[in-house]
């Protein structure tokens, strides 16, 4: 291959690349709304905004992501509520176009209207048996299913929790469940039922 076609293809391949490639804004907090922000270079095209509330009993964290997109959760609104001791709240935003990520921390306001619907609920803390409902819960705004939930749990602080719940949630918090969280990882799943 003389030079001319080495270049060529050298100057092709650049090219392929920044087609296929772009930075993103990168940050990750795990307590806070806020994060230090840095980048990252990113396959595809878009970048993503991940917001979320975990409450988990006496465990309360604010989080926030920016990075590349996952583009199957793109746009997602999860949400599930238990009366006081568990509610989850996240929205994933992406966006198109070098380092476009410059969203802030972002959940969109809650709907307290009954909707009509009504689950089970409990909560039972330190083991994964089944929790036992004694009254069920009206559920409110976009959480028009119901959530039956047993597993071991790793929390966004790194503690490790066994718990069984029974809730309403919404069709984005059922759809993507533990994939969609931030710094929240599934270690062991008995059951889940929406």
């Amino acid at each position: 291959m003389n030079s001319l076609s080495t270049t060529f293809l050298i100057v092709f391949c650049a090219l392929l690349g920044s087609a296929f490639s772009h930075q993103c804004i990168y940050c990750l907090s795990t307590n806070s709304t806020v994060c230090n922000e840095t980048e990252v270079e990113c396959i595809g095209e878009r970048c993503m905004t991940g917001s979320q509330y975990y409450h988990n009993d006496d465990k309360v964290f604010y989080s926030i992501y920016k990075g590349c997109a996952n583009e199957s959760l793109c746009g997602a609104m999860g949400s599930m509520t238990r009366d006081f001791n568990v509610k989850i709240r996240i929205y994933a935003s992406c966006c198109t176009g070098n380092k476009c990520n410059t969203d802030a921390f972002q959940l969109p306001a809650e709907d307290p209207k009954p909707n009509g619907v009504k689950c089970p609920s409990c909560y039972s803390k330190g083991t994964t048996k089944e929790c036992t409902s004694t009254r069920p819960m009206k559920c409110t705004g976009s959480e028009k299913q119901c959530i039956n939930y047993r597993g071991t749990v790793s929390n966004p602080d790194g503690s490790v929790e066994k718990y069984s719940v029974k809730s309403c949630i919404n069709y984005d918090g059922c759809l993507n469940n533990f994939n969609c969280l931030i710094k929240v990882e599934e270690q062991n799943r008995v059951f889940l039922k929406c």
